[in-house]
């Protein structure tokens, strides 16, 4: 009888019990840190991307520029041909500048979307390889380190971590070597 209670009362669960942590957990493990902010200035690739995308932007702000320049003569255009009593004497002319007109901001206004369309297709492309560079490099990294964790730190509140000791900062081994697999491709001609 003594032993069926006590094979009762083993089968009871302590709700109070910690469970048995794995093995693995009472082992030391070795981590790392990058700052991913620091990384990002420093990487090659991530300068590259950055400067192309200021290239694409200066592009779009210069054909916006254009745009409101041929828009801005066209106005002046049409108020000199008002002032001079050109549209009253010849109204298909009136017509003629309007339609040219209503064309080009149609014009600015398709190419211009484009030109918008196209960088946020390449930004999420650069920003897609870019984490793929970085996130593939990092494996191998770790494992040749014997890092068991890399964790990221970045100065906003989104970040992994919100403190690490800067002795276990790894980020300028890994940017060291991140640039130095990475070759820069030469842009393709238009």
């Amino acid at each position: 009888m003594a032993l069926g209670a006590a094979a009762v009362s083993c089968n009871q669960k302590d709700d109070n019990a910690k469970p048995a942590l794995p093995k693995q957990a009472t082992e030391q493990m070795a981590i790392r840190y990058i700052d991913i902010d620091t990384l990002l200035t420093k990487y090659n690739l991530a300068k590259d991307f950055d400067e192309a995308a200021t290239t694409m932007q200066n592009n779009y702000d210069a054909a916006e520029k254009r745009y409101a320049q041929q828009a801005q003569n066209m106005q002046n255009e049409f108020m000199a041909n008002q002032r001079n009593n050109v549209y009253a004497a010849n109204p298909a002319k009136a017509q003629q500048d309007q339609a040219r007109y209503e064309k080009l901001m149609a014009d600015a206004q398709e190419k211009l979307g484009k030109m918008q369309q196209d960088m946020g297709n390449q930004a999420m492309k650069n920003r897609k390889q870019l984490t793929d560079s970085i996130f593939n490099y990092i494996k191998i990294y770790a494992k040749e380190k014997h890092f068991d964790a890399v964790l990221s730190k970045a100065a906003d509140l989104n970040t992994a971590a919100f403190y690490v000791d800067d002795r276990f900062d790894v980020t300028d081994e890994v940017v060291a070597g991140l640039n130095k697999r990475y070759t820069k491709v030469a842009p393709k001609k238009k």
